[in-house]
């Protein structure tokens, strides 16, 4: 733990501050996208029990996105999957007819099964959904659609993860 901390403090000293030579002394700066929640992600996986956790970062669609997928493990080999994501832009963007993102779930053998639309925030460009997958180990897609009620991931892929229940 103390290492963590440690390496953690590191992360977040530089990506916070740069050193101003001008005024000769550090300055406060924006951290690139996803450093921060890269630098959280650690305890967030050191807790006792619980879901697992994993973070999925954005395609070169969608480079800035960054989230947090969560993994509960149900009965009958079925997964509760809790995504999170943030720094989305409108799916607009990527091409006008785009409205929605959409949430695909990929088991090994298989084709991707639509799991439902991400609850979109445009204000604080943020995006939510949870959901059951029917395995413990899948790829976790997300894409921006025409239509939430689409039968297959379009080329708009936003971010992609592969994430299984330990």
């Amino acid at each position: 733990m103390i290492v963590w901390l440690a390496a953690t403090s590191a992360i977040l000293a530089a990506a916070f501050t740069r050193f101003d030579r001008s005024r000769r002394r550090s300055v406060v700066r924006s951290a690139p996208p996803g450093v921060l929640l890269l630098a959280l992600a650690g305890p967030l996986g050191l807790g006792c029990g619980g879901a697992d956790r994993h973070v999925i970062l954005g395609g070169h669609r969608a480079p800035s996105t960054s989230g947090i997928i969560e993994l509960d493990e149900l009965d009958g080999g079925n997964t509760l999957v809790s995504i999170h994501m943030e720094h989305l832009h409108p799916p607009t963007r990527l091409a006008d007819d785009l409205k929605v993102f959409v949430v695909w779930f990929e088991p090994p053998q298989g084709a991707p099964i639509r799991a439902g639309k991400l609850s979109y925030d445009p204000e604080a460009r943020t995006g939510d959904l949870a959901e059951t997958a029917p395995a413990r180990a899948l790829v976790v897609k997300i894409t921006a659609e025409r239509d939430e009620a689409a039968s297959k991931p379009s080329e708009f892929l936003i971010a992609s993860q592969s994430v299984s229940v330990d």
